[in-house]
């Protein structure tokens, strides 16, 4: 009976992996769109290693496919980036929202626009045709960390590639351990001016609260925030490191409970629980202080289901997770209990997945994946002779059919709905 099941699983795995291949884009190498004979310069100049650029985050908007590229290292000529959806597999990226303003050399002292930024990990599209950045404003961030500019919300309107907003961070929201790895958009009402963003600071346990109406942000921390000490150990690519990382992504759900507030379901990333707290509370500057109240733990992945980044696809329901140590994607129904059957690994391949690093679901709901091996190029060695980098999509109805995160029937949603935790 077991080897059914476990055969079961595995022929499921293997029709989802097939969707989504062969990537969409894919790269040994990441170079850019330069103009003139500025490559030559910035080779000569070491404004461009090309061996030290990795993507980190991507995210769909029409026909532009947004990629980033932290300063990890020094020569990375532009952190925020695109590629045209349907352009070639292996395009080099352009600059956004241009080459003098995405422009930043490693021996800046500051940046020359408000639109410039310096290095982001993950970004977000809302409703209203915002690109969300959150610029942690530092190069060099393995070795000789240089702060360039004090970090910020930096807000694009994506019609004219223009910028809307950069609102810099305050000390007294950051600590010296800070590291902004994402954003989440939270828009009330029918406008798009009463919205809030949250921003997961990985680096000292905390999400940063930003109210665009107000202009105003506060720092919020909870006993939650905190990585599971049993959940940091890693195994990538033949690489094994420790990991103590925090909440590195969220993601927003309509709360069942109210049309006020949405819930926020996040978890740490050297942890394999999943947690949900009511933006009633994160909206509410009182709440700031350490506190354990108003968390819910919603249940556990399972052994070695550490995940960096996820996304909610409300058309299913369904928040995908990026699965490390497993070198694939899960999915959990919110519909059903998190239990471990009920978060499947629904694709999974150790060379063409290796290090999944983002994973976002675009407006048409279409997964989309980035994979980066970041254990080899953080810890190890990269062979640039090999892909070394890949975007995968698919639909999400043809990724998840024939799995537990498929649509239950009433009385399997009526039966998860009497037992789940309630909202706060």
């Amino acid at each position: 009976m077991k080897a059914a099941v476990i055969l079961s699983v595995f022929l499921s795995v293997f029709h989802n992996t097939q969707s989504l291949l062969p990537p969409r884009f894919q790269w040994k190498i990441l170079d850019y769109a330069w103009e003139g004979h500025a490559r030559e310069a910035a080779l000569a100049s070491g404004a461009y290693i090309p061996e030290n650029n990795m993507p980190t985050g991507i995210t769909r908007w029409k026909n532009k496919l947004f990629i980033t590229v932290p300063r990890w290292k020094k020569g990375v000529p532009s952190s925020l980036n695109y590629i045209y959806v349907n352009g070639s597999q292996n395009q080099p990226l352009n600059p956004y929202p241009s080459w003098s303003e995405a422009f930043v050399s490693d021996k800046s002292c500051c940046i020359s626009s408000n639109s410039t930024v310096v290095s982001t990990f993950r970004i977000h599209v809302d409703k209203c045709d915002r690109l969300w950045v959150v610029d942690n404003g530092v190069a060099d961030m393995t070795k000789a960390l240089k702060q360039i500019t004090a970090p910020a919300i930096v807000v694009f309107d994506l019609n004219n590639n223009r910028l809307i907003h950069r609102y810099v961070l305050e000390e007294d929201v950051l600590r010296d351990s800070s590291v902004l790895t994402s954003i989440v958009v939270d828009i009330i009402g029918k406008g798009c001016d009463n919205t809030y963003a949250y921003i997961p600071d990985m680096g000292s346990n905390a999400l940063i609260v930003y109210s665009l109406g107000g202009n105003e942000a506060w720092r919020v921390e909870n006993h939650y925030f905190h990585f599971d000490p049993h959940s940091g150990v890693y195994n990538v690519g033949g690489v094994k490191f420790y990991w103590s990382d925090g909440v590195s992504s969220a993601v927003l759900v309509p709360s069942k409970k109210t049309s006020s507030y949405r819930d926020l379901y996040f978890h740490p990333t050297s942890s394999t629980k999943q947690f949900r707290m009511s933006t009633r509370l994160l909206r509410d500057e009182s709440y700031g202080a350490e506190n354990s109240f108003g968390v819910q733990v919603l249940g556990d992945r399972g052994p070695m289901s550490q995940a960096t980044a996820c996304d909610y696809d409300h058309s299913h329901n369904v928040i995908f997770y990026t699965q490390l140590s497993r070198n694939g994607v899960s999915c959990w129904n919110l519909d059903r209990q998190m239990t471990v059957g009920n978060v499947p690994l629904v694709t999974s391949d150790c060379t063409i997945l290796e290090f999944p690093s983002d994973v976002k679901i675009d407006k048409d709901s279409n997964l989309w994946i980035l994979s980066n091996r970041q254990s080899r190029f953080l810890y190890g060695s990269m062979d640039f002779n090999q892909i070394n980098f890949r975007v995968l999509t698919a639909p999400v109805g043809k990724i998840i059919k024939g799995t537990a995160c498929e649509r239950p029937s009433t009385v399997e949603k009526a039966l998860s709905f009497i037992i789940r935790p309630k909202s706060q």
